[in-house]
């Protein structure tokens, strides 16, 4: 099949499906913004976007969706130029959460087109109480988001989620169109074999024997519960003299709200923490490549998961794909994945000192964590696994291009 795939920092949500639909022997276009290496089997059309581009005098949320609209203009235009050299896809495959699929079907109107929308934002997505009254801006920020995904839907024949959770999370007028399929962890991740002991650079060497927790998000906001995580840490490196901690994330805001200081939320902890915790075992990253990020993985003795109930991440699929043990916020969404005393451990209050002594009582069970390690590994056998993940998409592929 020709497949068309749009993201504007591609590979970004296709990053794994990208290659293995290749390997399939499927010829693969791409249309995005960034410039960050993929498969070279896959054509590439690139588009410039200008950030910085603010209008002004305007409301926050029309800014919002003038982007949208530049970046629909300039996907449509790559689109046009593949039609106009005579290439058209038998599918689409799209983010639609940055606008660049607003045009698509216009351009090819004779191609089904597959969205990934990840999720129908509600109150409790960004932090705030359903039972509450919303403010006219809150309520403006979920409709303007919801009226794009909205929009998306109605020109897509198939949406993909990759969770029950987030499918559940549409109305149901748009149910019929949902069909729940991760994107899935590489088999490889599950054969590779734990490390004892670890370089991080900077000279740090996590040592034989050492308990090492791990903290690992895309960025580190509230919404993926830093903050609750570094208040944590001064009861629990008193009361673990031997615990050393890492964090690894970037410092942009993907879900939350950025700080109104204008620091990061890494610079809000360390003013808030200062002196309150030995910082020679505490190790904060930034983002680091993907094969250091799975050492890491296979290194640490307990990996803490404490995002709000919105997108499940990729992280943490992989972390339990190397058997790494995980304790994880109980809500809806981790409820889907970690059973309790199963696969895993959940976490159910909401006070930092609560967390410091969960961890510290199961890293005095180290038998008992590497039980649920390997627990949480065998869970992930077959359905999210990439190879049963990309067999399943692979067939709603071929049966969309055998509809139109």
């Amino acid at each position: 099949m020709r497949l068309l795939l749009v993201h504007q920092n591609f590979p970004g949500q296709f990053r794994d499906i990208s290659p293995a639909l290749c390997d399939k022997k499927h010829e693969l276009k791409a249309i995005g913004c960034s410039k960050r290496p993929c498969d070279n089997r896959i054509e590439v059309l690139r588009y410039e976007h200008d950030d910085h581009h603010q209008p002004t005098g305007i409301h926050n949320q029309t800014k919002e969706v003038d982007d949208w609209i530049r970046r629909s203009e300039k996907v449509a235009e790559l689109a046009m130029s593949l039609k106009q050299r005579g290439w058209a896809p038998d599918v689409m495959l799209a983010h639609p959460g940055w606008g660049e699929a607003m045009l698509l079907r216009q351009v090819f109107p004779s191609s089904p087109m597959i969205i990934w929308p990840e999720l129908w934002l509600r109150a409790t997505h960004v932090g705030l109480d359903e039972e509450q009254q919303l403010s006219v801006q809150q309520m403006h920020y979920l409709r303007t988001k919801n009226w794009l995904v909205d929009g998306a839907m109605a020109d897509a024949t198939i949406l993909v989620l990759p969770t029950r959770y987030q499918a559940d999370s549409f109305p149901a007028r748009w149910r019929n169109k949902i069909r729940v399929i991760h994107e899935g962890v590489p088999d490889a991740l599950l054969n590779l074999p734990r490390l004892q002991q670890l370089a991080l650079g900077n000279g740090i060497t996590l040592e034989t024997d050492v308990p090492v927790v791990t903290f690992i998000s895309r960025n580190l906001e509230p919404m993926r519960g830093f903050p609750t995580f570094m208040r944590a840490l001064p009861a629990l490196l008193r009361h673990h003299p031997q615990v050393q901690i890492v964090v690894v994330g970037g410092d942009e805001v993907s879900y939350s709200s950025a700080p109104d200081d204008k620091k990061t939320w890494r610079q809000v902890m360390l003013n808030e923490l200062k002196g309150q915790f030995d910082p020679q075992r505490v190790h904060l990253f930034g983002r680091i490549p993907h094969d250091q990020l799975v050492k890491l993985y296979r290194r640490s003795n307990l990996h803490v998961y404490l995002s709000n109930a919105f997108i499940l991440s990729w992280s943490l699929l992989e972390v339990m794909a190397c058997g790494t043990p995980v304790l994880a916020q109980a809500n809806p969404m981790i409820e889907e994945l970690i059973k309790h005393g199963v696969n895993g451990y959940l976490w159910r209050s909401n006070h930092p000192e609560s967390l410091a002594m969960t961890i510290v009582e199961l890293l005095q069970q180290q038998e008992q964590l590497k039980q649920l390690g390997e627990a949480g590994k065998k869970y992930l056998k077959p359905t999210f696994l990439q190879s049963h993940c990309i067999n399943q998409l692979e067939t709603l592929l071929q049966e969309q291009a055998a509809r139109f």
